[in-house]
């Protein structure tokens, strides 16, 4: 089997959790939610037949994405095909039209996605909304359930010291779009990683503050003339074995070129 799915319940939430083989032996999954009837992320193709089963056991009549990357919309194509209607921004869609090469090692974690050629059938979403929060990627979105102060959160949180990071992205912006959130005063807060995050606010403000002082921080490093390797040891804590895995396309190094590249 190329994927398992647990799900899990949470009041009027149910966390869709999947993993991939690889995944289970790296410790890494991710999570999709239905909430009255609706999807926020579709998971990854390795998941396809999974998903699709909780699809229609939990009669889901739409979907929303988060962003294009495969372990969030790798099943949108597969929805689309099958008439479900999917809410996605038109950068998202633009780019799941064209599907960009992906790195090996995401491909073994997650699968290929199939690139989108269907047409999207775009709902009417009564008590979601979709708002803009890049960052982690230029089209991230969080979707806010405003009845029961809900937010859906995607990777915009992903742990208060979430330090590696993939290339493209910009942790300034990731700081601007966290302050969006905290804005709207979640109650809950449903990661796409961590599940239902305990103490939304506190975990929100937590993490703005470290990410404001590590930027700092780094930002002092490079100052003072540091190379990157240093300042990651010094600040980061050193590389983990994403950056090994990945080749360094997901590392902390990029953090420290992010600061470089974005200040």
């Amino acid at each position: 089997m190329l994927a398992s799915l647990r799900v899990e319940h949470y009041g009027d939430v149910t966390r869709l959790r999947m993993v991939s083989a690889v995944g289970r032996a790296i410790g890494i999954d991710v999570s999709a939610y239905v909430v009255r009837g609706v999807m926020v992320d579709t998971g990854f193709a390795h998941a396809r037949d999974v998903l699709l089963r909780a699809v229609q056991t939990l009669d889901v009549r739409t979907a929303v994405v988060t962003h294009w990357h495969e372990d969030h919309a790798g099943n949108v194509a597969t929805l689309a095909a099958l008439g479900v209607p999917v809410l996605l921004r038109a950068d998202t869609e633009a780019t799941l039209r064209s599907f960009p090469p992906i790195e090996l090692y995401r491909r073994v974690v997650w699968g290929s996605p199939t690139s989108l050629t269907a047409a999207v059938r775009r709902p009417e979403l009564d008590e979601l909304v979709c708002i803009h929060t890049p960052g982690h990627s230029t089209d991230h979105q969080i979707v806010w359930d405003a009845s029961t102060r809900t937010a859906f959160t995607g990777d915009l949180w992903l742990g208060v010291r979430a330090r590696t990071v993939h290339a493209t992205e910009n942790p300034y912006t990731i700081v601007e779009s966290l302050r969006v959130l905290r804005a709207l005063d979640p109650d809950r807060m449903f990661d796409a990683h961590r599940g239902l995050v305990a103490r939304a606010i506190n975990a929100i403000d937590r993490k703005i503050d470290w990410l404001s002082t590590t930027l700092a921080e780094v930002e002092a490093r490079i100052q003072a003339g540091d190379d990157d390797a240093a300042i990651v040891r010094r600040i980061l804590g050193g590389e983990d074995l994403a950056a090994v895995l990945s080749g360094g396309h997901y590392s902390r190094r990029n953090f420290v070129r992010a600061v470089r590249r974005c200040r």
